[in-house]
């Protein structure tokens, strides 16, 4: 397997878009890909705290401040998801030496999701040219989406690689939000992915690990693995009886 960098960015925050890195990690290690999951917003680093991992005493804001290499800063999760993260205190470091870290012959073999800062600032500037392929992630308000649109913008004109849009906290049957298909026309990109508002992802928050491995048939899980399977080029297809599965997991759980 050829080494893929792939960054998971949005125009703005609150869309979910550390789960969403977590989230299609976790659903790319069931598929048995090699994983890395790297936190790339050094002002607000949150991959780790929503997996429970507080103590770093090394990250990638070292490896960009030259203080010793990549693979000093990567930390495995209870589950197995391989995390880089980045510090947890605010330092004067920047992104600009983001796409000559991510060359180290360390993550050959790998697929490499890159938790991005959200906005429209210099590191995601810096995110973009670092990342050959790129996935949008919104909610369907029109507020996310026009900051979406902004941010595909910025992707064009840097030559990324746009592989589509992930829909997140989609409501079924809700009048009040934006259809697939408008987003898809205002964007000029397909939607690869819709995670429905599950509450399971907030189980998921409290327990500290990923919704995919807590919770095998949520509908969020069962809709990261069919965005994790589009990723690489494989079809998921939900369990038979999926319903029931669902009902006996939240028993279980």
């Amino acid at each position: 397997m050829e080494r893929r960098i792939i960054g998971i960015v949005s125009g703005k925050g609150g869309v979910g878009k550390t789960t969403t890195t977590v989230n299609v990690s976790a659903a790319l290690m069931e598929l048995k890909k090699n994983v890395v999951a790297i936190d790339s917003d050094i002002k607000m680093s949150g991959l780790g705290l929503q997996l429970g991992m507080y103590y770093f005493p090394f990250t990638l804001n070292d490896v960009l401040m030259n203080r010793g290499k990549l693979f000093e800063a990567l930390y495995i999760h209870p589950s197995g998801l391989r995390i880089i993260p980045a510090s947890l205190y605010i330092e004067n470091v920047g992104l600009h030496r983001l796409k000559t870290v991510l060359e180290d012959p360390f993550l050959d073999n790998n697929i490499v999701l890159i938790d991005a800062p959200p906005g429209l600032e210099n590191n995601t500037l810096c995110i973009l040219k670092a990342c050959p392929e790129i996935v949008i992630v919104t909610t369907p308000e029109i507020p996310s989406i026009t900051d979406a649109m902004k941010t595909i913008l910025m992707a064009r004109k840097t030559k990324n690689k746009i592989l589509g849009i992930i829909i997140n906290m989609h409501k079924k049957r809700d009048s009040n939000q934006i259809s697939v298909k408008e987003i898809e026309s205002s964007c000029g990109l397909p939607v690869i992915g819709i995670v429905p508002l599950d509450g399971n992802i907030k189980k998921s928050l409290f327990k500290r690990t990923p919704a995919v491995f807590l919770n095998s048939y949520s509908p969020a899980t069962i809709a990261y693995k069919k965005i994790a399977a589009s990723l690489v080029g494989e079809t998921y297809t939900p369990p038979k009886n999926l319903f029931l599965k669902t009902i006996f997991g939240r028993f279980k759980k």
